[in-house]
């Protein structure tokens, strides 16, 4: 399956009106790292299903990171379907109507504070805000947003969606992040 560029980056660039050139990142920041980029910088046990977005260059060339005051906007046009609590603040899951074979696309937002303006269920456009950054004060894991982007069977129920489930179900499928926002 490939999926169509979005506009994500552009959206949470003008919604948190940035200065803006590109993302920068660290080893063990991109999808299918095997390595820590925090901490111990150590291996992370399973291989990185996402995509971590912390630093970005700006238009003169200082790196800047993302804060707890950085809106999340969504990657694709879509229904929240799920929010569970993470070791970092709440993972959101966004259900599209994309579908292969018996497998329907989920976009995953992970460390983030949901806005109480966007309830679950509430079918959004690309775009609009549904999150913010959560605070990482007290861990040693720096303030981020984690990106996962992936097909789930539709046999497994949103209800079960857990961050085990997904690092443990050989049959989704996961995608670069990077290459879609």
């Amino acid at each position: 399956m490939k999926l169509e560029k979005a506009h994500f980056t552009e959206n949470l660039v003008r919604i948190n009106a940035l200065r803006f050139n590109k993302w920068v990142f660290e080893p063990g920041m991109l999808f299918k790292s095997e390595l820590k980029w925090w901490a111990d910088r150590g291996g992370r046990g399973e291989i990185h299903n996402g995509l971590d977005l912390l630093s970005y260059e700006t238009d003169d060339g200082t790196v800047k990171k993302i804060g707890t005051d950085t809106k999340v906007p969504v990657i694709y046009e879509g229904r929240i379907v799920r929010r569970i609590k993470d070791f970092l603040g709440y993972t959101v899951f966004v259900a599209h109507d994309i579908y292969e074979g018996d497998s329907r696309l989920f976009t995953i937002y992970g460390h983030v504070l949901p806005i109480p303006e966007v309830p679950l269920g509430c079918t959004v456009e690309e775009g609009p805000i549904i999150a913010t950054l959560s605070d990482a004060a007290e861990t040693k894991v720096p303030v981020h947003l984690h990106l996962s982007v992936a097909l789930i069977p539709k046999d497994i129920p949103i209800e079960s969606f857990s961050w085990k489930l997904l690092n443990e179900t050989a049959n989704i499928h996961f995608f670069d992040p990077l290459h879609i926002i």
